[in-house]
C-alpha cells in the first residue's frame, strides 16, 4: 500500500498533478518508482540464489523459488511497462493479457488441487496387430473454463517454472499406470510408457536422480519408460542437453526425438546423439508428404534407429505408410488419447485374443 509516511532511504518526491487528464500517468510513474528499488534487491538475491545453489533445495523449496523468481519478472515487467508508456493501469494490458495472466495464477492452485491428469494414445505395431505403448499426455481441467490445451499451459508452466514439480508429478503417474498395466497384463510383451520431456526440465541440475528415483519406487525396468524431446530442446541446448541425455542413457531409459523433420539444426549431430527412435512429425502425414516420410526413414534405419509414425488418421495414410515400410504408428485411425478404463478394454481384448482391434482387420488384410 502506498502512504505519505514512506521513508525509503533514495525516495524521491513525485509531485501529483491537478490536472486530472495527467493523474494516471503521475499515479503511474509513482507506483514504477516504489516497484523499482525493492525489487532490483529481490531480484539480485533470487538469482544469486538460483544460480549459486546454497544448500541442497528440496523439490518444494526449489518450486517456492521459482514461484518467488517469477513473481519478481512479473512485478519489473509491470514496472517497464509503466515507465516507458504511463497510462491508465487497465489499459496496460489487452484482455487476452490479462486472461494470460490470470492463468498463470490459477496454475499453481490446480496443481495443488490435482486438477492435471494424463491420457493415454496406444502406440501400435502393425506387423504384429499388437499394442506395444503408450504415449502419455498432460490434461489441465480447469475449474472455470474446463480443458486448457497443453499448448497453452505447458508453455505458462515453463515460464513460471512450476514445469519441473508438475512435469516429475505427471511422470511418477505415469509409471504408476504403467505398472498397474505390466501386472494386469503379464502375458503382453512388456508395454512401454513414453512421456514428454520440455526443455526447462531437461537443464534441471537433479533432474536425473529424480528420474531414477520414480523408476525404482514405482518398480518398472527403465527400458520401459521413453523420454521425448523435441528437436527445438536440441536446436536451442544441445550442448547441455548432451550430458544429460547421456546419463538418462546409461539409466537403461530409451529416448526418443519427437516431432521430427520440423527442425533442421539437430541434422548433423543426429548420429552422435544418443537417441533409440525418431517420431515422424505429423505435419508430414496430414500434408501426405510420403517422399519426406521415407526419406527421414532411410535415414533412422542408415542410423540403426527405430521409427514411429505420429498422426496417422485414415486408412489412406496407413496404406502408404504401409507401403514405406513404416510398422510402428500411432494416431486417430487408431485411437484418441484416452482414459485407462478404455485403455483396460482394449488390453483385456489384446490378453484374450492375442490382437488388438485398433486396426481394421478388413484393411489390414487387403494391405497384405
Amino acid at each position: 500500500m502506498l502512504n505519505s509516511n514512506s521513508t525509503h532511504s533514495n525516495d524521491v518526491s513525485l509531485p501529483i498533478s491537478s490536472d486530472p487528464s495527467h493523474q494516471f500517468e503521475d499515479i503511474s510513474l509513482l507506483i514504477c518508482h516504489e516497484l523499482r528499488t525493492p525489487l532490483t534487491s529481490i531480484q539480485g538475491a533470487l538469482k544469486l540464489l538460483e544460480h549459486q545453489q546454497f544448500g541442497c533445495l528440496s523439490d518444494n523449496g526449489q518450486r517456492l523459488l521459482a514461484i518467488a523468481i517469477n513473481n519478481a519478472d512479473r512485478l519489473t515487467r509491470l514496472a517497464n511497462a509503466l515507465e516507458s508508456q504511463p497510462a491508465p493501469l487497465l489499459t496496460l494490458l489487452s484482455p487476452s493479457e490479462i486472461e494470460l495472466l490470470q492463468l498463470e495464477n490459477d496454475l499453481f492452485r490446480s496443481f495443488e488441487q490435482q486438477d492435471f491428469y494424463l491420457v493415454y494414445q496406444p502406440i501400435v505395431s502393425i506387423n504384429d496387430s499388437q499394442i506395444i505403448g503408450f504415449e502419455a499426455l498432460a490434461r489441465w481441467q480447469h475449474s472455470n473454463q474446463g480443458l486448457i490445451s497443453p499448448d497453452i499451459f505447458i508453455p505458462l508452466a515453463e515460464k513460471t517454472g512450476l514445469i519441473q514439480s508438475l512435469g516429475l508429478w505427471l511422470l511418477d503417474q505415469a509409471c504408476q499406470q504403467l505398472q498397474h498395466w505390466q501386472t494386469q497384463f503379464p502375458s503382453i510383451s512388456p508395454l512401454s510408457i513414453s512421456v514428454n520431456l520440455s526443455t526447462v526440465q531437461l537443464l534441471q541440475p537433479q533432474l536425473v536422480q529424480q528420474i531414477d528415483q520414480i523408476i525404482k519406487q514405482n518398480n518398472i525396468h527403465p527400458s520401459s519408460l521413453k523420454l521425448e524431446i523435441t528437436e527445438s530442446t536440441l536446436i536451442k541446448n544441445q550442448s547441455l542437453a548432451l550430458e544429460v541425455l547421456i546419463e538418462l542413457r546409461r539409466l537403461g531409459i530409451q529416448l526418443y526425438v519427437d516431432d521430427f523433420g520440423i527442425g533442421y539444426s539437430s541434422l548433423g549431430r543426429l548420429q552422435d546423439l544418443p537417441f533409440d527412435t525418431l517420431k515422424i512429425d505429423r505435419s508430414f502425414i496430414q500434408n501426405k508428404n510420403w517422399a519426406m516420410s521415407e526419406a527421414i526413414m532411410m535415414l533412422a534405419h542408415r542410423l540403426d534407429l527405430d521409427v514411429i509414425v505420429e498422426g496417422v488418421e485414415t486408412a489412406d495414410d496407413l496404406a502408404s505408410l504401409r507401403q514405406l515400410g513404416c510398422d510402428k504408428m500411432q494416431g486417430y485411425y487408431f485411437s484418441r488419447p484416452t482414459d485407462n478404463a478404455t485403455i483396460l478394454t482394449m488390453l483385456t481384448q489384446q490378453q484374450s485374443e492375442g490382437t488388438t482391434n485398433l486396426i481394421n482387420k478388413l484393411q489390414y488384410t487387403d494391405l497384405k
